[in-house]
């Protein structure tokens, strides 16, 4: 069973457990990776910029993909601490640096949480896409129907944001598990319908297997309070001809 869902910064806390870190409005966003460009010697072009990171009015964090080939979490730790950044100011999980990081360089401002999370960026370009300002659906929603509906149609199959299409049983990424095109191969959902969890939905909405296909994840998201829509009614029945005529009423 698929774990609840948990979006947005929340490593750095207080003693008491309140948040010492805030949302970033979009306004700030370039001049807050400047910082952090500045503290790590990193670059981050737009490209590199991840899921709803200056792209939605606000953001919970940033959330930047870095090149595991180039440097290493601990290389990174180390560059942190010598630009005078304060240890409690750095956290490390999993694939990520957290930084306790000022909105605009300024700590007047308050802070952010930024997670510079170590893969390949192009396919954290894809794979980690940021909802589109408009949708309830978040990104995390996106990977949860990815992966309800990899499983429903491949039992041997299951999806994961990080390493794409995996076997099972050996826990391996497939032959090309980490391509779009791949997903979209085992899916039959089109390329250009993989990047938001509206369109992968209105892809498979008129599809008989459609309530098959989102069971999973129906479940899943409904303990964060989502509901998925219902399957399109199939032409000709009576659930399209009341579809239809209420467009008319």
């Amino acid at each position: 069973m698929m774990k609840q869902l948990n979006e947005g910064g929340n490593i750095f806390k207080s003693p008491t457990g309140q948040s010492l870190t805030q949302r970033i409005q979009r306004e700030d966003v370039p001049a807050t990776i400047h910082w952090i460009e500045s503290a790590t010697g990193l670059k981050f072009p737009m490209e590199t910029w991840l899921g709803t990171t200056g792209r939605k009015s606000s953001s919970g964090d940033l959330d930047l993909a870095v090149d595991e080939t180039k440097t290493t979490k601990e290389d990174l730790i180390k560059v942190l601490l010598a630009a005078g950044v304060d240890a409690k100011d750095i956290k490390k999980s999993g694939d990520s640096v957290h930084i306790k990081t000022p909105i605009a360089g300024n700590p007047k401002n308050g802070f952010v949480q930024a997670d510079l999370m170590f893969g390949d960026p192009g396919w954290q370009a894809f794979s980690m896409a940021g909802a589109p300002e408009e949708s309830k659906l978040t990104g995390m929603s996106r990977h949860v129907i990815l992966a309800s509906i990899v499983a429903a149609l491949h039992p041997g199959l299951k999806w994961s944001y990080k390493h794409g299409l995996v076997d099972r049983v050996t826990n391996t990424t497939i032959e090309d598990g980490k391509s779009a095109k791949k997903l979209s191969d085992i899916t039959g959902i089109p390329v250009a319908k993989l990047n938001t969890a509206d369109d992968i939905l209105d892809a498979i909405a008129k599809r008989p297997n459609y309530d098959q296909l989102i069971a999973a994840a129906r479940e899943t998201l409904a303990k964060s309070d989502i509901q998925l829509p219902e399957a399109a009614p199939a032409p000709g029945t009576a659930a399209w001809f009341r579809t239809y005529s209420d467009k008319f009423a």
